[in-house]
């Protein structure tokens, strides 16, 4: 049989997702995804960081490879597949595409122009495999969607595509909650746009116990018992029963269906952990009222308060953003008809845990949760390259402002009050009365009634006849350090163990890797020998 193939792909910041399609019969065959980014770091500026600083080159290789690997466990012959479309940021799409992401580090015109940075196109185009260094046919055309300024990239646009309020007469507010957070306001058409780096915790990283959306993850809770109930992600990503355990000292109340299952608490977990541990007061922020100030969950994972004040910076840069926006385009946060929450975070995350925890609005009165936009718009062009075309009209013809938050002087405000919150524990009354001070609206009350719409069972709406398959990374950079004493201190301050030493030769595996945000292996170094930016070499 000489089946003819299709793979859509979504480059997101924590780890790459892919699906297999037959094209005769239109059929999702797999699903394959990993659970980390293979580029060294915990969000999209380190990313992009490690490509200035150690090479374009080096991580575009590391992307591709890891993406070869990835469709390598479609199971399907990739000689046979004629096309693949790709979504993601405008880093990932740039880093993927092998073109110039230099201007994305820098803002304005007159740096760009000192430094002799030209911006690239990103239009929507379409390039050949061989182009890329994809090992599928050579003669695959590869699909790329339209940025729709060079800061506002093809998954900003897979969300406002997929939740259709480009087309409505009204107010709404649609946001992709990950590591770095695309949040847009839709104003009868118009869009005001920012993108929050929130930091790992939303997906399950840098936290103690915590990992991505995956088979065995812990996603949510609920008090029964006089205990926490858990829900964990089965094989196929289904959520079902684990545990009832009391959280002040593990102790098991009930063992249910995913009992002895669960590896790890995702993110959306550890947003109900901290909802209901604010609800019942085990939570008093900075701290954790329990005997050994952790709170307990099955099979032995646990949050600490370290987690704890992670995930309420994570949360204030969600609600600090999209006040943000509601301050710079003139409306208050109850003006918002509906509120959008894609992504695999924003899809298995509980909506009312997010209201009172600041996630979205509190008052937004009907909230629909997508799933995997990206992912869903990469698909849709796979199957309709025309489709490709029309994304590019919508791009061009939109109306947008984008908030650079990292100049905001309302972003700047507002995030120095959720930082004074979750990390010294300033009361909400006064948070709202420094609001005022400033001349900011309040955040309103929060809705008790607000309408649900789960579109699907799962982020990814449909995983294939042959299921999911989850790809390890194995990625690792080589470097050279010829006056390297063989103390061991770089090593020994590596606080993810990524760093291996052995007679001058560094060897880093770099998913695990935190990358240039991190750097302790090179400030910890006694001699100053070892360079980050000497890792270019792949193992």
């Amino acid at each position: 049989m000489n089946e003819k193939y299709a793979i859509a792909l979504d480059i997101g910041t924590s780890g790459i997702r892919a699906q297999a399609h037959n094209l005769e019969t239109s059929k999702i065959i797999s699903t394959a995804i990993t659970l980390r980014h293979p580029l060294p770091g915990a969000n999209v500026v380190d990313h992009l960081h490690f490509a200035i600083e150690v090479g374009e080159e080096t991580a575009h290789k590391l992307l591709i490879n890891t993406i070869n690997d990835v469709i390598k466990n479609l199971g399907i012959n990739l000689e046979n597949v004629e096309r693949v479309a790709v979504c993601g940021n405008p880093i990932q799409l740039s880093l993927f595409h092998n073109i110039e992401i230099r201007d994305l580090a820098y803002w304005g015109d007159n740096v760009l122009k000192r430094l002799n940075i030209t911006p690239p196109s990103r239009d929507a185009t379409i390039v050949s495999s061989d182009k890329i260094g994809l090992e599928v046919n050579q003669k695959a055309k590869i699909y790329i969607p339209p940025a729709i300024k060079h800061e506002i990239g093809a998954d900003a646009l897979a969300m406002l595509f997929k939740s259709g309020v480009l087309e409505k007469n009204g107010i709404f507010l649609v946001a992709d909650f990950g590591t770095n957070a695309e949040i847009a306001l839709v104003i009868n058409g118009d869009v005001y746009t920012c993108s929050a780096a929130a930091g790992p915790a939303i997906e399950g990283q840098m936290i103690e116990k915590g990992k991505l959306a995956s088979p065995g993850a812990i996603c949510d809770f609920e008090i029964v018992d006089s205990g926490w109930k858990s829900q964990v992600l089965d094989d196929e990503l289904i959520v079902k029963e684990g545990n009832i355990v009391d959280p002040l000292n593990g102790n098991i109340i009930y063992k249910g269906y995913m009992d002895g299952k669960s590896n790890g608490i995702t993110g959306t977990g550890v947003i109900a952990a901290f909802s209901l541990g604010l609800a019942t007061k085990i939570i008093s922020l900075p701290k954790i009222k329990s005997p050994d100030h952790m709170i307990h969950l099955q099979d032995e994972i646990y949050l600490s308060e370290k987690d704890i004040i992670m995930i309420g910076k994570a949360l204030g840069a969600f609600r600090a953003a999209y006040l943000t926006l509601a301050e710079e385009a003139g409306i208050l946060l109850t003006e918002i008809d509906s509120t959008y929450m894609a992504g695999a975070s924003g899809f298995y995350v509980d909506p009312h845990k997010s209201l009172g925890v600041g996630q979205i609005p509190p008052s937004s009165q009907e909230i629909y949760q997508l799933g995997n936009t990206s992912l869903a718009m990469a698909n849709d062009i796979v199957m309709n390259p025309d489709l490709l075309e029309k994304l590019q009209e919508i791009a061009k013809g939109m109306r947008s402002k984008h908030i650079m938050l990292a100049t905001s002087s309302i972003f700047e405000k507002i995030y120095s009050l959720e930082l004074a919150m979750c990390e010294q524990g300033m009361q909400f009354w006064m948070y709202n009365n420094w609001l005022n001070k400033y001349g900011f609206q309040k955040i309103p009350p929060q809705t008790s009634t607000p309408q649900i719409h789960k579109i699907f069972e799962r982020d990814i709406k449909e995983l294939g006849k042959n299921g999911l398959k989850i790809v390890k990374i194995n990625s690792t950079l080589m470097a050279d350090f010829e006056e390297c004493t063989n103390c061991m201190t770089c090593t020994k301050n590596c606080p993810e163990r990524a760093l291996k030493m052995e007679n001058g030769t560094a060897t880093v595996r770099t998913d695990l890797c935190n990358g240039m945000g991190c750097l302790k292996c090179e400030l910890s170094c006694p001699e100053k020998i070892f360079k980050f930016g000497k890792f270019l070499s792949m193992k």
